[in-house]
Order: structure tokens, then C-alpha cells, then sequence
């Protein structure tokens, strides 16, 4: 009962316990779920943000160069120029000049329907008619998508057998004649517009054989550093990916012909940052004030279940042991002599009962205290002398049980008994004077002397009694099954002789009369 009170104590302490470390973690995840779920919210429209801003500028950037190029594809004089004998003195005074001077367009092209280059002009100078068809047939697609969509947009009388368009994400001007790109020519990462020269007076469309405006600008660091200065933003890049990518910092702009997509990236700011750097120093004070408190109570429930604790195993070995000396106690003896007849049935173990000689003069001649002492330098001679050969308990004021482990001849019983008498008789020195004591010993063995453990202490007891009465300072062994039932027998014979006797007396007597 003690011990199952103890642990329904102990389990009850644990349960407060994990109770208290439970609440601890659940208050720091609250506070790291709210902060990470804030930082994100936070990280995301920071990132919206940033994608309408980026789709915003390179909008306005092409913008700008389409309407820079459009003032060339859509204007009466820039058709006629172009037809039949090229008009030189007009390509050198709006292209070679005016394109790259004030727009900063790399290459311009003017392609025709079979795809070659009647116009071709690098920077400011005007190369060779063919020059740069290695550019166009790379590139063959965008001069395509124009060709279609112009036709598609202003042709209502037949349909067109145009290539698949290729849908990007920019917002155009004046789509139905624009096809453009992001893409690398010689390493250079460059933005390509294809659009169809068309006059403003317009052109009989069943006559019609467009020419294409195919015009390349540079995308050069310096404008991806203006641009990121501009934008707020880290790093603005492209890349070309397998796959479209939608996280922070990625948007797909347009594909190219060989399956990649280019992307516009950038390092994403991240507000998440700023919020736990200054959210944390607020949340941490309640939050350590908190974690004190669950500390403090931990421990302190601790501690009160540790004395609790050291409260019961006293308590339990006060139980089972002698106050005084320390000693196990009658129950504690008791029990362990049934344990081991229980366990043990094919062994064999030695009953020592000891019991002081003239220890009431030490009480009247010297006081209690005395016989106190006395009695814990008597335990400890014993526990010293028999070692781990057995178990010592005090059963009574000055009575000591023995129980001895294994097999013992009475040889060895009788040199261990007589060891014992002769330590507890050494005089012990007392302020007064010195005490000195005697002892008694009556051995009874199991399972020769008796079965169970009652009867084989009360063989024991009948020994000591039998060494007290004989003189003390003695060591007298119990008699064996054997010989108690030969005495018995031999009693019972002569209870019967005696008998006869008397009745032959009495027949006797009867005839005298």
C-alpha cells in the first residue's frame, strides 16, 4: 500500500511536470507559429509587390522600344524606302543614326518574305545586304509570330495558316504586328522585337508581302543596375529555366523554342526579417517571465517530491529496521527467512538467536543511555563478525536473530557461535565505568530441525532457553525431527509401562481386600 501510494505521488508529480513543459512549448510555438506565419503573409505581398513593380518596368521598357522601332515599321516613307532599290541615304539618316544614337538598338534587320536580309546595320554602320542571316534563322520564330499575328489581326476575308503563337506575360502595343523575346546573341543577353513594315496609308492585302523590322537592344548590366536601384530591388537578373517558377523572386516573362522559359529574377526582400528582429524583443520578456514562473513551479513541485520522496524511503526503512542500531527488524527478519524457505526448498539456512546476559545491570547501574550505547556497539560486533555471510536483525530489547545463507556443519555453527559470544563479552568503556554483557545462543537449522518458518524459530527460542537456564554464555542447538520423535516415542513407552504398572497395583490391592 505504501509503495503503490508512492508511485500514484510520483506519477502525479511527473503528469504536473510535463504539464508545466507542456504549457512552455505550447507558448513558444504559438509565439514562433504567429511569427512565421506573419513573416510570410508579409514575405508574399512584399512579393506581389515587387513582381507588379518588375512587370510594371520591363512593360515600360518595351514599351519603349517598340514604339521606338514603330516609328520605323509604321511609316509610309520607311515602306517605300524599302521596296525595290534600297533608299541608302534613308537607312543611314534614320537607322544607322537615329536607332542606335537615341535608342540604343544593337542590330537592325529588315527581313524579307524569304527570310533573308535585304537591310542589315550594326551600331551606326551599314554592312553588307545578307548580313546577319545567321542571326534571323536563329531567331526564325519571332519573325514568324509577327508575320501571322499581322495577318491574323487584318485579315478578315481568309484564315491563316500561321505557327502556333507563343502567349508571354508582358502586355504589348499594337500586338497584332509584335512579336518579341528575351534571348542571347553571341553571349549577350538582348531583348528582340520582330514587327511587320506596314504603311499608315495602308496596302491591298492580296498584294501584300510584309517586310519585317527585326531591331535587337542590349540588356547590359548597367541597366540591370539602374534598374534594381529603381525598383528597390536585389540582383535583377534573367534565367533561363525547364520549368515555370512562381516562388518569391521568379517570374516566367516568355518561352523559348527550345522548350526553356525565360525568367526575371531578383533577391525578393524579406519582412519577415525585420518583423522577428523587432517582434522577438517584445514577445521576450513575457515570454521569459513565463518560462520563469513554469520553472519556478517545476521546481519547486520537484523539490516538494523529493523530500516526499526521502520522506517515504525513510519512512519504509524505518519500517523494516531497528530505530536504535540500524539493524533490520523482526518483520524485516521474518520476511526475509520466508523468502528465502519459499525460494530456496532444496537449500539449507541456520537460525541464531541471541540474547544479552546482565544487560538490566548496565540499565540500573549506568542509566538507559548507556544501555543504548551499549546495545549499538553489540550490533555492530555482530554485523562486523558475521559480514555477508547472513542477515542480523534486533527483534527485541536485547534479543538478536541471525539468519545464516547456505550450508553449515555443526562444527562451523559452533566456532561462529562462540566467535560472537566472545565479541559481545569484550568490556565496553563507559564514562562511569565499564559495562559488560554476556550473551546467550540458541541454532536451529531448516529444514532439519523444522519445515516452517514458526516452527523453526520457536526450535531456536527453545534452544536459547535451554542455553540461559544451563548457565549462559552456552550454545545449545534445537533438537532434530529425528530426535524429537525418538524422545517422543520413548516417552509414549514409558507413559505405557507406567500404565501396566498401575493397574497391576491395583488388581494387586484388590485381591488383598
Amino acid at each position: 500500500m505504501v509503495l503503490r501510494t508512492t508511485s500514484s505521488r510520483f506519477n502525479f508529480g511527473a503528469m504536473v511536470i510535463m504539464a508545466c513543459i507542456g504549457v512552455f512549448l505550447a507558448l513558444a510555438f504559438s509565439n514562433y507559429f504567429l511569427l512565421q506565419r506573419s513573416g510570410h503573409i508579409a514575405n508574399t505581398v512584399r512579393y506581389q509587390q515587387e513582381r507588379k513593380l518588375v512587370k510594371h518596368e520591363l512593360e515600360n521598357q518595351l514599351m519603349q522600344f517598340a514604339h521606338a522601332q514603330s516609328q520605323i515599321s509604321d511609316w509610309d516613307d520607311s515602306y517605300d524606302a524599302f521596296k525595290g532599290v534600297i533608299d541608302e541615304q534613308f537607312v543611314s539618316d534614320n537607322i544607322t543614326n537615329w536607332l542606335w544614337v537615341d535608342f540604343g538598338i544593337l542590330m537592325t534587320y529588315v527581313v524579307t518574305i524569304e527570310n533573308k536580309t535585304k537591310i542589315a546595320v550594326y551600331k551606326d554602320k551599314l554592312l553588307p545586304p545578307g548580313s546577319g542571316e545567321n542571326i534571323i534563322q536563329d531567331n526564325l520564330d519571332l519573325i514568324k509570330q509577327a508575320r501571322a499575328k499581322y495577318l491574323m489581326e487584318f485579315s478578315s476575308d481568309r484564315p491563316i495558316p500561321a505557327a502556333k503563337l507563343i502567349k508571354d506575360i508582358l502586355a504589348k502595343p499594337r500586338d497584332g504586328r509584335f512579336a518579341w523575346s528575351v534571348r542571347t546573341i553571341n553571349g549577350q543577353l538582348v531583348c528582340i522585337i520582330a514587327q511587320v513594315v506596314a504603311p499608315d496609308r495602308g496596302v491591298a492585302l492580296k498584294d501584300f508581302r510584309p517586310d519585317i523590322l527585326f531591331t535587337v537592344r542590349p540588356i547590359d548590366k548597367e541597366y540591370l543596375v539602374a534598374a534594381s536601384q529603381k525598383l528597390m530591388v536585389k540582383d535583377l537578373h534573367f534565367d533561363y529555366l525547364n520549368e515555370v517558377h512562381e516562388e518569391n523572386g521568379y517570374m516566367p516573362i516568355v518561352p523559348l523554342p527550345d522548350g526553356r522559359i525565360v525568367h526575371a529574377r531578383w533577391t525578393s526582400d524579406q519582412p519577415s526579417q525585420t518583423i522577428w528582429r523587432q517582434t522577438l524583443p517584445v514577445l521576450a520578456i513575457p515570454f521569459i517571465l513565463v518560462a520563469v514562473a513554469l520553472t519556478l513551479i517545476a521546481w519547486r513541485f520537484s523539490k516538494m517530491l523529493h523530500a516526499l520522496q526521502i520522506s517515504e524511503q525513510q519512512n519504509r526503512f524505518l519500517a523494516m529496521h531497528d530505530a536504535l542500531t540500524g539493524l533490520p527488524n523482526r518483520l524485516h527478519f521474518d520476511l526475509k527467512l520466508e523468502q528465502l524457505i519459499a525460494q530456496q526448498k532444496d537449500a539449507q539456512c541456520s537460525i541464531i538467536c541471541l540474547d544479552l546476559d546482565r544487560f538490566k545491570s548496565v540499565n540500573d547501574n549506568f542509566g538507559h543511555s548507556a544501555g543504548d550505547t551499549v546495545l549499538s556497539i553489540v550490533s555492530q560486533r555482530i554485523s562486523k563478525r558475521l559480514g555477508r555471510a547472513g542477515l542480523v536483525a534486533r527483534v527485541g530489547g536485547d534479543e538478536f536473530n541471525i539468519l545464516l545463507f547456505g550450508k553449515l556443519d555443526d562444527e562451523a555453527l559452533q566456532s561462529l557461535c562462540d566467535d560472537l559470544i566472545a565479541e559481545v563479552c569484550v568490556p565496553i568503556p563507559m564514562p562511569d565505568g565499564i559495562a559488560e554483557v554476556g550473551a546467550s545462543i540458541g541454532v536451529a537449522k531448516w529444514p532439519d530441525d523444522a519445515l516452517t518458518v514458526k516452527s523453526v524459530l520457536r526450535c531456536a527460542d527453545e534452544a536459547l532457553y535451554a542455553s540461559k537456564i544451563n548457565g549462559r554464555r552456552r550454545v545449545s542447538f534445537a533438537k532434530s525431527r529425528a530426535r524429537r520423535s525418538t524422545d517422543l516415542a520413548s516417552s509414549a513407552a514409558q507413559t505405557q509401562q507406567l500404565d501396566e504398572s498401575v493397574d497391576k497395583l491395583k488388581g494387586i490391592l484388590a485381591r488383598a481386600s
